[in-house]
């Protein structure tokens, strides 16, 4: 059963990220366009937390690929982003403050920051020139704010949908 929700929580998620939020673009009085959670990185960073840093950042791995290879021009960026991204959620595993949810939305703003700059980046390498600040203000901040904020939900509905239940037949096994 655990299985079976983790695939529909990872495959909901991508199609929410690279296909509904992609073609709705949500547009705030004209001023700013395409403001969207990364709801990858939120379930990634979760599933570091509470699975530990392989699981995610394999799971990173392999998303990021999959998008990389359907939706960018440039494959790997995504998938090292998100592969690091699981690797940081994994560092607070089985850590006895993990279970507040402060700690993987922090690690989730980080991560998504870091990521927005890499992909600046790379933009600039391949001969864009976005304005910094005007990119920093109308879209990186907003959407910071935006997946901080999914992420807390995303992380409570999967601490207590997928993975309580398991605590709970650890424990028994452990009496």
């Amino acid at each position: 059963m655990r299985k079976w929700l983790f695939a529909l929580v990872v495959i909901l998620a991508f199609y929410l990220d690279n296909v509904l939020f992609s073609l709705m673009g949500l547009d705030v009085g004209g001023v700013i366009q395409g403001l969207r959670p990364d709801i990858t990185l939120c379930v990634i960073i979760s599933f570091g937390v509470l699975l530990g840093p392989a699981p995610a950042a394999l799971t990173g791995a392999i998303m990021g690929l999959i998008a990389d290879l359907f939706f960018n021009k440039l494959v790997g960026p995504s998938a090292i982003v998100y592969m690091l991204a699981g690797a940081a959620g994994g560092f607070f595993y089985r850590k006895f403050y993990a279970d507040n949810l402060i700690i993987p939305t922090v690690t989730c703003v980080v991560s998504f920051f870091i990521k927005e700059h890499i992909l600046l980046v790379i933009a600039r390498i391949a001969g864009a020139r976005p304005p910094y600040f005007m990119t920093l203000i109308s879209h990186i901040l907003p959407c910071l704010i935006l997946t901080g904020g999914v992420c807390m939900l995303i992380h409570l509905f999967l601490k207590h949908a997928l993975f309580r239940p398991l605590w709970r037949n650890e424990a028994i096994k452990l009496d």
